[in-house]
């Protein structure tokens, strides 16, 4: 798996966000679309406020007045709710994380999982990431084109609703560089 490949779309189609904002499915998030799934799970993270490091009242407070905003605004909305901030370094680990953290959701769930390419490990891991493993799972069609390799059925069947028609065109074209790539013949 290249997860230079799976960082660098998430970083371009996420984006890098050092504040919690709430992501169009409504989760309160922060960095490169890590969910905080609870207010008991903001403190864990690392924070700053003001160059120093934020309280659990702070904390506390910026995911109360994040999870009342209404979900369908621009990250950028909920920038000057947010006291909290995370470094580069903080995202970076917290990305590293995600990454591995749903690349093993994923081969548990897919069982072909490592035996596709890395591109097409790079579009599968963009639609679990951003629908969950579960969400994924419900292209049927797309899973059993991977598995038999099709490609161009794969780019075919892998629309999704309520996304940038640009990130569904490259998660396409994603599955027809597989196309051309070259397979060694089972002896």
């Amino acid at each position: 798996m290249d997860t230079s490949l799976i960082l660098a779309r998430l970083e371009k189609f996420e984006g890098r966000i050092p504040y919690m904002y709430r992501c169009t499915g409504g989760e309160v998030t922060v960095g490169i679309g890590h969910a905080i799934l609870s207010a008991a799970d903001a403190p864990a993270l690392t924070w700053n406020v003001d160059g120093r490091p934020a309280t659990a009242d702070e904390i506390a407070a910026d995911y109360a007045r994040i999870s009342a905003e209404p979900d369908g605004q621009v990250a950028s909305h909920y920038k000057p709710l947010s006291r909290c901030r995370m470094t580069d370094d903080v995202i970076d680990a917290l990305a590293a994380g995600d990454i591995a953290r749903f690349s093993a959701l994923i081969a548990a769930a897919l069982p072909k999982w490592n035996n596709y390419p890395d591109c097409v490990q790079a579009a599968l891991f963009d639609m679990a990431f951003n629908l969950g493993v579960a969400g994924l799972q419900k292209f049927k069609k797309l899973i059993a084109a991977c598995d038999a390799a099709d490609w161009e059925a794969a780019a075919n069947d892998c629309h999704r609703r309520g996304i940038a028609e640009s990130r569904n065109q490259e998660t396409a074209a994603l599955f027809r560089q597989a196309l051309t790539r070259s397979t060694p013949k089972e002896t």
